[in-house]
């Protein structure tokens, strides 16, 4: 492996916004496993092969390896290094525990820079993130609605406050077993394409198309 960084002093701005994002999935769709495992599973293969390991590699000089999950129907990316793992963890903040109700936004995060939390909330809603089309009695053609679902309320909330401050206006509702993030209409979902967006070829496709 290359020892290319492990202290975000060395991390170039570029990489640091990359490493960000990569956060960002992790946190939505991955985890810090035992065994100093990272994985990040997903079901769209371009973009596990072609988006979240290039920039995983990008950012740790790591490529990580993939496997198909037949039984979750989701493609598997997952590193082994110990470095890497722990940078993720004390560095950064990405949480290691499994409990995805107590999830909180990552304290690099958290404390940095607007850039920052803006491709935090990208890798996210890549990971989490659904494109609606949404019809009702006022809206026959329709209406575009991006939405996120986690079970983490602390999180959910975090993000929405984010979204606030960069002028993306968001609903907020918090359930027993989940909170949800909708953002609805061709003005705020624009607004959050134009600011934040997705790298996830299928959601930015969908989304553009309702636009």
């Amino acid at each position: 492996m290359k020892n290319k960084i492990f202290s975000e002093k060395e991390i170039s701005s570029e990489n640091t916004e990359k490493l960000a994002y990569l956060s960002g999935f992790i946190v939505g769709d991955g985890n810090l496993g035992e065994g100093y495992i990272i994985r990040a599973v997903e079901e769209n293969k371009d973009f596990i092969e072609n988006i979240f390991s290039e920039t995983f590699n990008e950012v740790f000089g790591r490529k990580p390896k993939i496997y198909f999950d037949k039984y979750n129907n989701s493609f598997v990316a997952y590193v082994h290094c110990k470095n890497i793992w722990e940078f993720l963890a004390n560095e950064v903040g990405v949480e290691t525990r499994t409990k995805s109700r107590t999830v909180k936004t990552p304290l690099l995060i958290a404390s940095g820079s607007q850039r920052l939390k803006i491709a935090f909330i990208s890798g996210i809603f890549d990971a989490e993130g659904s494109v609606i089309l949404m019809k009702d009695s006022h809206h026959k053609n329709g209406y575009p609605r991006i939405q996120l679902k986690m079970c983490s309320s602390i999180l959910v909330g975090e993000i929405s406050s984010m979204l606030r401050i960069f002028g993306i206006m968001n609903k907020e509702y918090k359930y027993s077993t989940f909170s949800m993030i909708q953002i609805n209409g061709k003005k705020q979902c624009k607004n959050f394409n134009d600011i934040v967006g997705f790298k996830h070829p299928v959601k930015d496709e969908k989304l553009r198309a309702l636009l």
